[in-house]
């Protein structure tokens, strides 16, 4: 009829790729930082790499999780100091810490500082030359952008067994 149009349907790889971008996005906090997951068939987890905090053991063990199929996902020092500048915001720290500052002594964070951020990007480049992950600079590059090149990455090293590509 009139204004009516025809659209295939979704394939249930196209539905596992949403559940995984949901999936990446509500764990993307910091809160959780070892939270494992069924998503589009794997266990995945996001793991804050700290300078001040060693990563979990089970990410260590290279019996428990094949360095393979590790990426440190990296990203720009300006875009991090951006994005932890407004996390702070955010969460009322730059107005606590405002209101505090006249205070002789009073801590501040430096989460976002320059130089802290270089600290824990090197700390996270360092570990993953050393245990031998993949290193993905997310700089720009959407969340689906990402997981589709993870996805292309885990198929070439698992000979296309890995994840079904169709829409």
């Amino acid at each position: 009829g009139v204004g009516t149009s025809f659209r295939a349907p979704l394939g249930d790889a196209y539905y596992r790729r949403i559940e995984a971008v949901e999936f990446a996005l509500k764990a993307d906090d910091g809160k959780a930082p070892w939270v494992l997951s069924q998503t589009m068939g794997l266990r995945v987890a996001n793991v804050p790499l700290v300078a001040e905090c060693p990563p979990p053991r089970e990410l260590l063990d290279d019996g428990t999780v094949d360095p393979r199929r590790v990426f440190c996902l990296t990203i720009a020092p300006a875009e991090l100091r951006r994005i932890r500048s407004a996390r702070l915001e955010r969460r009322g720290v730059k107005a606590t810490e405002e209101k505090y500052s006249l205070l002789e002594g009073a801590a501040k964070s430096n989460y976002a500082e320059r130089n802290y951020v270089l600290r824990d990007l090197k700390n996270a480049f360092d570990l993953t030359e050393e245990r031998g992950w993949t290193k993905v600079d997310v700089t720009g590059r959407a969340v689906e952008e990402t997981a589709s090149l993870i996805s292309e990455l885990m198929n070439e090293r698992c000979d296309g067994a890995f994840i079904e590509n169709d829409a």
